[in-house]
């Protein structure tokens, strides 16, 4: 287990204590405006021994860009404070915080409760929404870009170490990767470089963003969604994926965060160490993890995450056997410190697929 101990440097000259990432989940313990509460607070303090390097949720650029209910945001200044103490929460042991930057565009449901108005790339109907979306001009395209960069001037003054730039799960910037959501013919779409653009304009602000207003060395990592497929036609697939992952590596960032380990040996030939890869091992114990470096630089947890807060500690303490894999009772449910709309929400029947085994007991 000790290589999942040594610590690794980024190309910003950040040097992570060790090669555990906690992956971005949705902890729901914000406000419904989007304001860091205390239920947040306890979510991360609970696990800032979990990893070397932790991820916050999704966290909105933009009003119209939100998809979680109860999500954090940081479009307005008045969201500095709450994620100012939460910096300061995850950094407690030494760890590394990098906030995790989004903008759901077609899928912002919670967006259009609030402002009635729905943004993405094309007006394409989207069979699974209840609305109608409307298409972005090239100045609200621009806009958004500089969100991102807003965005990056924010979690600078919070003080957190990095910012990571959601490309994956369907959100706004892979809706303009994807020829099932992108039809446009400009700048932003029409082949695959086009295709690329939004997201590398928002790679070239944010990197823009941090060399103005970074008084230290800052991370910047991008997360990438391998392939998109839809009933019959495809988003994209991995090779479409490839040329994204190789035109990333050319820009310098610090890491490229895939969502599963099915194409971590290509990523890995084509990124040829210009930039350190997160590979997602779905892991629920140390051994898991550690077959993730067979191609990743680091690894990235999510499940093992929720269910065994001191993850990345007992590897250190060679406490590998202690580590909890599931949850085995009420007792030890109430003691991971859930917010309560996280709890329900990963009960419900519809719930994400990071719902731990055994999760049923907080029937």
């Amino acid at each position: 287990m000790n290589i999942l101990n040594e610590p690794i440097q980024l190309k910003s000259g950040v040097i992570i204590p060790n090669r555990i990432v906690m992956a971005p989940m949705t902890s729901k313990g914000s406000s419904w405006d989007g304001i860091i509460e205390e239920e947040d607070l306890k979510f991360y303090q609970k696990r800032n021994q979990v990893a070397g390097l932790i991820i916050t949720g999704a966290t909105a650029v933009s009003e119209l860009g939100e998809n979680f209910s109860y999500q954090m945001s940081i479009y307005d200044d008045r969201f500095i404070p709450g994620l100012s103490k939460l910096a300061k929460l995850i950094k407690g042991n030494g760890n590394k915080a990098v906030v995790q930057l989004y903008h759901s565009g077609a899928n912002s449901k919670v967006s259009y409760q609030k402002h009635g108005k729905v943004v993405a790339p094309c007006l394409v109907d989207f069979p699974h929404l209840p609305y109608i979306v409307s298409e972005l001009t090239d100045e609200e395209i621009w806009s958004i870009i500089k969100d991102f960069g807003q965005a990056t001037i924010r979690a600078i003054k919070a003080g957190f170490d990095g910012v990571e730039i959601h490309g994956a799960y369907s959100h706004l910037i892979q809706q303009f990767f994807s020829t099932y959501s992108n039809k446009r013919v400009d700048y932003w779409g029409g082949t695959l470089e086009k295709r690329m653009n939004f997201a590398l304009e928002i790679v070239k602000e944010v990197q823009n963003t941090v060399e103005k207003y970074a008084q230290r060395d800052f991370i910047i990592g991008f997360r990438i969604m391998e392939e998109e497929f839809h009933w019959g036609s495809t988003g994209y697939d991995f090779q479409d994926t490839l040329k994204l992952i190789d035109r990333l590596s050319d820009t310098n960032i610090d890491y490229i965060h895939g969502t599963t380990n099915r194409y971590g040996k290509l990523f890995k030939e084509v990124i040829e160490g210009r930039t350190a890869l997160i590979i997602v091992p779905h892991a629920s114990s140390a051994e898991d993890a550690l077959k993730g470096l067979e191609y990743g630089d680091m690894i990235s947890i999510a499940r093992a995450a929720l269910i065994e807060p001191y993850f990345a500690q007992k590897i250190r303490e060679g406490k590998v056997a202690d580590m909890a894999t599931e949850i085995t009772s009420t007792e030890m449910a109430n003691s991971l410190g859930f917010p309560s709309k996280l709890t329900k929400w990963m009960l419900d029947p519809m719930g994400l697929s990071i719902v731990p085994k055994g999760m049923n007991y907080f029937k």
